[in-house]
Parts: C-alpha cells; structure tokens; sequence
C-alpha cells in the first residue's frame, strides 16, 4: 500500500506542476539591475553554477549587499527574514532551528542537526554555523526541504551556505563604522586583490559590541551583552585557466553573558518571585555564552576538458561554553538553614521565601572534524551531463553538563555530571546525471549512499539529591556514578528524481522526489543506567514531494514564484520533557515519532515598477503534524490515593513543535537622486509569523502569540555608491517576544529576542 500511495502522490504532484510556481526568497535582490528591473541571482545549491530562476528546487539567495544594507550581522537575523524559518539562539552550543517545521533541539553530543550548515561547501559541525561571524560574504543560499543526494552531510530539514567573496586580480576594499543604543559599535573592514602573477588574496575582519539587553539587579551588571571578533583570509592561485586553487582560513570568537529567563507565568508558589520589568531583575548569576571557532579548506576545482574534478579538504574546530540560570530564579542563601553535614534542612526553612526552582547549567563542549569532498561535474556536449562524488568526514565531541539544583518543592539539592564523548565517521558515494529529453524537457536523477559509523561512551555522577530516578549500576544496584559505551553504524539509499520543464522563455517548471536521512544516536546524557545508556533512537528519514514553477514577467521587472510541498518523515527524532515520577521534576528525555507531515506553499514575489524602486512579498503557509504515535505524559489527579500520577498521552494529531501555520514578510529600497551626486534611500521590512507551540505537547501555557518585527533604515548615498550614511532601527515597535518557552515545575519560563536597537552606520567601499 505505501508502494501505490507514493506512486499515486508523485503522479498527482507532477500532473499539478502546470499550476504551481516555486518560491525564491525576492528579497534578496540587492538592488534594480542598471539597465532597470531585478538582478540575475546565480546560486550553487546544485553544486553548479546555475540562475536561481532555472534552478529546480527550493532555494532563497540574500546577496552579500543585501546583507550589508540591511545590517544583517549574524545568522539569527537571517531567519528573522525568512517566512517559516524559527530560530531560538539561547544556548550557544546547541541552538534550536526549524525550518519548514522540522528541526532539532536535542541537547547530545551524539545528535545530529536536521538543518546542515556549509562554508564554501563544508560542513560546519555542531553550532559553529549560528555562532560564525557573518562578513565579506557573496550570498546565503538557503535550500528547503531533505537533501539526500548532493551535500556531504545528509540532513532531513534543509541546508544553509555560505559562499565567500572569492579574491581576484581586480583590487577592492570597503570599510564601515557604527554606533547605537545599548552600548553598541561595530567596524568591519576588508581588502583584495592581485599579489602575484596568477595569485591573489583576501583579508576581511569585524569587530562589534553591544551592552546587555537585560539588567542583573543581585549583580549590578548587564546580561546578554555580547562582544563579537572574526577574520577571514583567503589565498588563491590561477595559473592557467584550467586550474583553481583557493585557500580559506577563518576565526570567529564570541563572548557574551548569559541568556535572561523570566517568570512569564508564575505556579502559586513563585508568584511573589515574578519580576515586574520583563528584563529586570535579580538571579544569582549572570552566566555566559562563549564560543570560539575557526578552520581552514582547500578547495581545488581543475578543468579536465570533459568536465570539472573538484576536491575539497577542511579541518574545522569549535568550543563553546555556557552557564545559566535556565530557571530565571533568585535564591537569598543568606536565610537558608543547613544541617550538620552542610546541606539544606528543608524542613526547617520557611518555603515561601524561596523560588521552587533553582537551576544552573554549566555546559562545555569541543567539537573537530575533518572532511574530505572529491567529485567531477562532466561538460559533455550531448544531452547527458553527471555529477558524481565521493565523502568523507570524522568528527570527534567532547561535551561536559554539569547541572547544580535546589527544588525547594521537592525536599532536593544536589548536583548532576554528565561527560559525554562522540567519535564518528560518515562515508559516502553519489551520483546524479540529467538527461535533456528535449531543448525544454529534461530529467534529473540522483542516488547516494551513506553510512555513519559512531562510537559513544558517557559517565554519570549525582552528588546530593537525585533530580530524576535513582541510578543503577550493571547489576540493577544502587549507585552514585556509572559509565557505559556502545558504538552502532546506521546507513542508508536517499535517491531523487526532478522533471523540469521550460515551456517559454522565463517560465520554469519542475517536479521533485527525494529522500532525506539523518542517523540515530543515544540518550546518555539523560539515562540512569547503563543498558539505558547504551540504548539508540532510530535514524530519522523524510520523503519529499514538490513541485513549483518560477515566472519573470514584464521585461524582467516582476518575479513570481511559488512551491508547493508535501514532506512524510518517519522515526522523527525529538525532545521532550516526561513525567516518570510524580515525586520528581519530569526528565528530559530523546524520543522517536512514529511519523510526521508537513505539507505547504510557499510564495515569493519581486517587482521593481521604475528604476530605483524594488518591492517584495513572501508568504508561507505550513501545516505541521505528528501522525504517528508519540508518547508523553501529564499528572493527573486521581482520586483513590488523593494524589497526582502520571498518565500516559498519545500526541498523534498534535501540531509540531515551532512550526507556525502563517507566515509572510514584505519590504522594499526605495532610491532617489537628490543632487548629481547623491542619492536618498529607504529600506524597510516588516516580519510576520502566526502564533505556534513551543513543544510538541500544544500546551496553550507554551504557545507563542503571533508578532510582527518591522526594521529599516534611510540614508544617503554617493552616485557611485562608495560612500553610504544610513540611520537604522530593528525590531522598530519594541516587540517583546519570546525566543525559548517551557513549562517547569508549574511556571512556564521564557526568553526574549533582541528589544528594539537603533544607530549609524557610516559605510565606504572602492
């Protein structure tokens, strides 16, 4: 039956193609083409060069000087942008991204992210491609939906890259200088050009501040401050025209304080701990989010006469640590009263004057990895055309949490470590050929191969206070520590299939299959036993449908472009908090969902009506939901023992977790001359995104309400466009809105976005 109801769904997508047009993200044009109407955008997403709009799949492309009008400065503000994409950035080492509904917010060194994040084509493991300083970039490219057959590493939810300015013999140069509010300054600067006879480099460098957007009144100091450095060098070498040797090296260092947690909805007993400014209060640290990062690749693309042998080689490494308070709380140890062996008599103290939940998290991760990429892009001159490849990567994690807690509640205090160490290897072999039916016809099949072989071993330690079920050894015994390894290897066949049709001259066509696949991994650094250590979540796949068409009207003046999609994913991996003991606060736990589907459109428009103007519209519409069992629990009261137990829950048919039903966003740059030499500008976009739930469970407590965030700025600029003044402000209307939510213990504790932040910025480049 599976067979049949695949096959009837590719019929029916291939047969609505006619009818359907595809979404690239419009506004990522960076400015009206000197000849009048919308800039040709080439992408890579394919591994080829090749025009977004003839590119058959769901891309969106931000140029890099659209990224620099717009101030863009870090990947969060990138997916502010995009219709359907969320992002929560409170842990540095492992933030939560979803797009088109899917994403990851497992917290394990043995997990994989479902969006893939690239750097010239190589894969940045763990956070480093949330947490690297965006400067001196040629475009984001931003691919929705599984890719199972062209990059390295396989991911189910999408992909992210970021392409570089490539040095050439032509000098260049830019710099720029701002200030705002809450502290804040940044200067970034960068240069290129010839060096040599066929050689030529590159130096790009920032450095920006800002104060905390939040206020420690226990401390006196700010938290969610940030300071920011990065540098990119780059070196390449041309000797003839066949071949193309380019050397990258980067760094990224970020230090910043930790993440602001409020009471947003206080349980009985913490009401009196609410704090009445949203961003002010006190907390008995300020906590820290810390990153440092860096690598470097060498890319080899050499013309064969038939075709292009590329070979990529990186070696990347990241560290990254945190401490916060994920409970937003204030204890005054001044008025604790502590027994004789130095811990808390919690039945002499006064509850009531002390918050129900008290805990810091100290993690400390290293991430390495190596990769290598070799494959051949043939340049035939018949109808065929391949492109085939080899893949390999070893990654090694080191990941310590150590969780410090007081549930006063609870009657416990105590101290959790967690050690966790992944060592893994990913293997693969692809291959993908089109076939040119006709001068407007033509086919795109691929297949690739991929297994991944982990090692992972954890130990565990409770001091105190058990925070969940106590611990047992290999015999079922009691005890206060143990370890446990285990090493597993997952593979898997993602193959695809594309028709794409070209039935006039800016109307593009196409139909796409494909398949996604992401690895298994363990639960360690939440089991209390060795077996339960040792015990993997499945490897999660995802099948998607879609079809789109992209459209250029009115001599290239209005663009418009819309997907529609249908992904089924099996054994999808999640996270969730479970209730194992009314006694005890419920445990974080790793979870297979038997089966999920998110289906949807997406639109996307551009027109610029005269020189000078450039409008744009995107809308996504996402229906999201688990439809396979998924297993949770909730208290409940019951009445033969006149207390609370836990119940099981199945979730089929709830919406996924951060996947908003609605979402749209619309803008525009505006330019007029106001001398022969100066121009005037604004640029405005205003953001949109329907309310959703923050987990899978739908609590109406963790629902987000639906916001609008509107940024701009105006300004002048020389003719020429070397020099550029412009005053800008984002999230323009002070929108408080949330980044992270969970219910615990009876509160639902959030964190916020960025409030609203303004300044100059004086910008040159020749």
């Amino acid at each position: 039956m599976r067979k049949v109801s695949r096959t009837g769904r590719v019929l029916l997508l291939a047969g609505a193609m006619s009818a359907l047009a595809m979404s690239e993200a419009a506004f990522a044009q960076d400015a009206a083409a000197p000849q009048g109407g919308l800039d040709e955008i080439v992408v890579t997403a394919r591994k080829r060069e090749e025009n977004l709009q003839s590119a058959p799949l769901s891309v969106s492309a931000i140029g890099g000087e659209a990224l620099a009008k717009a101030g863009i400065d870090e990947f969060s503000e990138i997916a502010g942008r995009v219709p359907g994409f969320t992002f929560n950035p409170d842990n540095v080492s492992e933030p939560n991204i979803f797009l088109r509904g899917i994403g990851t917010d497992i917290e394990s060194a043995a997990s994989n992210p479902a969006i893939g994040f690239f750097l010239n084509d190589v894969y940045l493991s763990r956070a480093q491609g949330t947490a690297i300083e965006l400067f001196d970039l040629e475009r984001v490219e931003i691919v929705r939906g599984p890719q199972g057959t062209l990059y390295g590493k396989n991911v189910v939810g999408g992909a992210i890259n970021f392409i570089t300015r490539k040095p050439t013999d032509e000098f260049r140069a830019g710099a720029e200088a701002g200030m705002g509010n809450y502290g804040s300054f940044e200067v970034k600067a960068n240069v290129a050009g010839g060096l040599a006879e066929g050689l030529s480099g590159s130096i790009a460098a920032s450095a920006r501040h800002h104060d905390g957007y939040a206020r420690n009144t226990f401390t006196g100091n700010d938290v969610e401050d940030l300071d920011a450095y990065g540098v990119m060098a780059q070196l390449r070498y041309q000797p003839d025209d066949r071949l193309d040797i380019l050397l990258t090296g980067d760094l990224t260092r970020r230090r910043g304080g930790g993440k602001w947690v409020d009471i947003q909805i206080p349980s009985e007993h913490n009401i009196p701990f609410v704090n009445p400014d949203r961003r002010r209060g006190p907390n008995n640290i300020d906590g820290k989010q810390d990153a440092d990062l860096g690598g470097v690749h060498l890319s080899v693309n050499y013309d064969t006469g038939s075709g292009t042998l590329t070979s990529v080689t990186a070696y990347r490494e990241g560290k990254f640590a945190s401490v916060n308070n994920d409970a937003g709380s204030f204890i005054d140890f001044t008025r604790m009263i502590y027994g004789p062996d130095g811990r808390i008599d919690f039945g002499a103290i006064d509850h009531s004057l002390f918050n129900d939940d008290y805990y810091i998290n100290d993690k400390d991760e290293t991430a390495k990895s190596f990769s290598q990429d070799l494959r051949f892009r043939s340049d035939f001159d018949g109808p065929f055309n391949l492109l085939a490849g080899l893949y390999y990567q070893h990654e090694s994690v080191d990941r310590t949490e150590i969780a410090d807690y007081i549930f006063v509640e609870f009657y416990a205090q105590g101290k959790e470590i967690a050690e966790t160490r992944l060592k893994s290897d990913t293997w693969a072999a692809f291959v993908e050929g089109t076939f040119d039916i006709t001068d407007t016809l033509g086919v795109t099949a691929g297949i690739r191969y991929t297994k991944d072989k982990k090692r992972f071993s954890v130990y565990r330690e409770t001091i105190g206070d058990f925070l969940g079920a106590e611990f047992e050894d290999e015999n079922g015994d009691f005890t206060r520590a143990f370890s446990a390894s285990s090493k597993q290897s997952w593979d898997a066949w993602t193959p695809s299939l594309n028709l794409h049709w070209q039935p006039a001259e800016d109307i593009y066509l196409y139909g796409l299959v494909s398949k996604g696949y992401k690895s298994g991994g363990w639960n360690g650094e939440n089991a209390t036993n060795p077996g339960e250590a040792r015990l993997a979540y499945n490897p999660e796949y995802a099948w998607n449908y879609e079809v789109g068409a992209k459209t250029t009207w009115l001599d290239n003046r209005l663009r418009f472009n819309l997907t529609g999609f249908w992904t089924e994913y099996k054994d999808l991996q999640t996270q969730q908090f479970v209730i194992f003991d009314p006694n005890l606060p419920a445990d974080n736990v790793i979870s297979n969902a038997g089966k999920a589907r998110v289906k949807g459109i997406e639109l996307e428009t551009a027109v610029a009506p005269v020189d000078g103007v450039t409008l744009f519209a995107n809308y996504t519409y996402m229906d999201a939901k688990i439809t396979g069992d998924l297993i949770s629990t909730e208290l409940q009261y019951d009445p033969s023992c006149f207390c609370s137990v836990p119940v099981p829950t199945n979730l089929k048919g709830n919406v996924l977790r951060r996947s908003p039903k609605n979402s749209f966003s619309i803008g525009g740059d505006v330019t007029v001359p106001v001398s022969s030499r100066i121009n005037a500008f604004v640029r405005a976009d205003y953001n949109w995104t329907d309310d959703f739930f923050f987990d899978n469970e739908n609590s109406a407590r963790t629902r987000q309400r639906s916001v609008g965030v509107l940024n701009g700025s105006i300004g002048i600029a020389t003719d020429d466009d070397k020099w550029e003044l412009r005053l800008w402000a984002k999230n323009l209307t002070n929108e408080l809105y949330e980044s992270g939510k969970s219910d615990v213990i009876g509160s639902v504790l959030v964190s916020y976005n960025p409030p609203r932040t303004y300044g100059a910025t004086l910008r040159w480049k020749y």
